[in-house]
C-alpha cells in the first residue's frame, strides 16, 4: 500500500542511514537538478552516515550546466551510465513516468518526489511526497529544507529559486505558497536575482544543437485541431529546447519523437494560453493517452509531458494523435505533413 507521507513523516523516513540513490527525469532541467541536489544536502545533514548518489538520465541540460558552474556548485551527479554502484534506497524526484529513468526504468518499491499533475510512477511508488499543487518540485523539497534547522550555503538557497523560477515560467503560474516560499529562501540568503539572471542569460549553443534545432524544422509537421495550431517532428536530441522555439514562433502544442533502439518517445509542449483556455493539463494529459492507448508509460503536467512506446510506427502514433485532439476539439486536420513520418520509421 502507498504511503503518502506529510512533511515531518519524510523527514523521519530520511533519517534513518541508508544507501541513497537520487534519480531525476532525463535531460534534467533546472528544477530536477536543484530539487536533487539540495535533497542529497538534506539526507546528509539529518545523518552523516548515509551515502547519497545523483543520478541524472542523458546529464542535464545546458540551464542547469550553467547554473552550477556560476555557483560554482561541486557537480559530484552521474548519468545513468555512468554509475556503477548500488543502492538501498531508490528516490525518483521530478519524474512523471517510467520512461524519464534512463536504464532505472525498471526500478520499484521506490520513493517518489514530485510535483507533475499527471504522474504514472505513484502507482509502484513505496511511499510518496507528491504535491500536484506545487508549481514545482523545487518547492516541495524546500519546504522539507525550511522545516529543519538548516544552515545551508546561499548557493543552493539560489539553486532552488532558480528551480522554482524555472517551472513556474518566471512566476507566471506561481501563488501564494510559491512568493512565500521564495521569500523565506531568500530571507535564508538565496539571491533571487542571480537566479534570474542565470535563468534568462543566453549563453552560446552547441554545435550539436545548432544541427539538432535545423532538423527538426526540416522535418515538421503542422496540424490544427480546433483553432489550435499543432507542430510534430523528428528529432533525437534537445527535444526541449526545439518544442520552446517552435511555442515561441506560433505553435500552440509542440511534440518531438525521437527513434530509440526499441521504441519511440515522445516529448510534448503546451502554450500557457492554450492550457488556460482550456482548463486541462493538456500536456500530461496527451503524453499519458499515447502511453496507455500504444502500451507505453507517460505522465506530466499541465505545460510539457513525455511518453515512451515500443513496437509503434509513426503513423500509428498520428492516429492516436488525432483521436486525442479529435476528443478535445472536435477535428484535426493536416496543414503539411512534412517529414517526421518518413525520419521517423
Amino acid at each position: 500500500m502507498i504511503q503518502d507521507l506529510s512533511i515531518n513523516e519524510f523527514l523521519n523516513f530520511l533519517k534513518n542511514p541508508r544507501k541513497y540513490c537520487l534519480i531525476t527525469h532525463r535531460n534534467a532541467d533546472i528544477d530536477a537538478l536543484a530539487s536533487a541536489l539540495v535533497l542529497r544536502e538534506i539526507i546528509v545533514k539529518l545523518n552523516k552516515l548515509s551515502e547519497v548518489y545523483v543520478i541524472t538520465p542523458e546529464g542535464v541540460d545546458a540551464v542547469s550546466k550553467n547554473f552550477i558552474v556560476n555557483l560554482g556548485i561541486p557537480h559530484n551527479i552521474y548519468d545513468d551510465t555512468s554509475f556503477d554502484g548500488s543502492c538501498d534506497t531508490f528516490i525518483v524526484v521530478d519524474s512523471a513516468s517510467r520512461e524519464q529513468l534512463g536504464r532505472y526504468s525498471y526500478i520499484s518499491g521506490y520513493v517518489l518526489v514530485d510535483h507533475h499533475v499527471v504522474n504514472s510512477l505513484i502507482d509502484d511508488a513505496l511511499i510518496k511526497l507528491y504535491d500536484p499543487s506545487r508549481k514545482a518540485t523545487s518547492e516541495i523539497v524546500s519546504l522539507l529544507l525550511l522545516s529543519i534547522d538548516s544552515d545551508l550555503s546561499s548557493e543552493y538557497l539560489t539553486l532552488l529559486i532558480g528551480g522554482i523560477l524555472y517551472d513556474s515560467r518566471l512566476l507566471q503560474l506561481a501563488d501564494g505558497t510559491t512568493f512565500k516560499i521564495l521569500s523565506d529562501l531568500i530571507g535564508l540568503g538565496g539571491s533571487y536575482d542571480k537566479a534570474r539572471s542565470l535563468l534568462i542569460r543566453k549563453s552560446q549553443i552547441d554545435y550539436s544543437e545548432r544541427i539538432a534545432r535545423l532538423k527538426g524544422m526540416s522535418r515538421l509537421g503542422i496540424y490544427k485541431s480546433g483553432k489550435y495550431l499543432i507542430t510534430i517532428t523528428c528529432v533525437g536530441a534537445y527535444e526541449g529546447n526545439i518544442l520552446k522555439i517552435l511555442i515561441d514562433n506560433g505553435a500552440d502544442i509542440g511534440v518531438a519523437v525521437a527513434c530509440r533502439d526499441d521504441g519511440l518517445r515522445i516529448t510534448v509542449r503546451v502554450s500557457e494560453d492554450v492550457v488556460k483556455e482550456l482548463g486541462k493539463p493538456l500536456g500530461g494529459l496527451l503524453a499519458s493517452y499515447v502511453a496507455s492507448n500504444l502500451g507505453g508509460s507517460g505522465g506530466g503536467h499541465s505545460l510539457a509531458g513525455g511518453s515512451y512506446v515500443k513496437g509503434v510506427t509513426p503513423k500509428e502514433l498520428l492516429s492516436i494523435f488525432k483521436e486525442f485532439f479529435s476528443s478535445i476539439t472536435g477535428d484535426f486536420k493536416i496543414i503539411d505533413n512534412g517529414r517526421w513520418v518518413e525520419e521517423c520509421s
